[in-house]
């Protein structure tokens, strides 16, 4: 098979490949940090039942697999 035929699939692989590796390295890395996702974003306007709604709402309770994917 000539390798200008073998090349852009090659590349193309890669390029997935490499994408795929990123986005679970940077989901895993914010999985990571510390703190509440929830009390981040309401920040100052936190009520009493928004804390406990908010994670609900955004898919926090799922598992890590679950989220990624979604």
């Amino acid at each position: 098979m000539p390798i200008l035929l073998k090349l852009p699939p090659q590349r193309i692989a890669l390029g997935l490949l490499l994408l795929m590796s990123a986005s679970v390295l940077i989901f895993g890395g914010t999985q990571l940090l510390p703190g509440n996702v929830a009390e981040t974003i309401l920040g100052q306007w936190d009520t009493t039942e928004a804390p406990a709604n908010l994670p609900r709402d955004l898919g926090l309770e799922e598992s890590p697999v679950n989220r990624y994917f979604d």
